[in-house]
């Protein structure tokens, strides 16, 4: 049940990535490559269901995948949540003036959605309020995101009577 289950969910991601993807396509060659990205399957190795990034919290100089880990933890618990975790790493380049992110692998999909309902609170937590949970995007996922939300910017700025916000990547006004 729970395969079957998942098996819809991502024929309907697909079916809703050809729908976004054609929409915006002009050119047949733009139309063909949406279409091949839309239907390419997914690779369980690829998959991003369950990750979850884990924003501005603090690195340690010799910082280790057991020291993140428990810094992870520590998050979850200002949540109230205890979920089951695969894996917990940090990505990207170190550098000096920024904390890497950290990537969490959770063993369940359910834990993950509790997890970003719960996010709000960490800005009321003492010590955690620079840290900022996201669902693992791709880079795709990320531009879109971030048009959204520039044209939200543009929409609320222009229009300040209006209500406006995203839902399922998509605005929303009152009326």
């Amino acid at each position: 049940s729970g395969i079957n289950a998942e098996y819809r969910k991502q024929w309907y991601q697909r079916r809703v990535r050809v729908s976004q993807n054609c929409a915006a396509a002009v050119a047949p060659k733009k139309l063909q490559a949406a279409l091949k990205r839309a239907t390419a399957p997914v690779d369980p190795a690829c998959d991003r269901s369950r990750n979850l990034m884990v924003f501005g919290l603090p690195e340690a100089a010799d910082e280790e995948d057991s020291a993140t880990q428990h810094r992870v933890k520590k998050v979850f618990s200002k949540l109230d949540c205890d979920p089951a975790v695969t894996s917990s790493t940090r990505v990207g380049k170190k550098t000096e003036t920024r904390p890497r992110p950290i990537k969490v692998t959770l063993e369940r999909r359910e834990d993950l959605l509790l997890l970003l309902k719960k996010a709000k609170l960490l800005r009321q937590a003492e010590g955690f309020r620079t840290v900022y949970l996201s669902p693992d995007l791709s880079r795709e996922e990320r531009e879109e995101s971030t048009r959204v939300y520039q044209t939200l910017k543009r929409l609320r700025r222009d229009n300040p009577g209006r209500r406006y916000w995203v839902r399922e990547g998509s605005i929303m006004c009152d009326v």
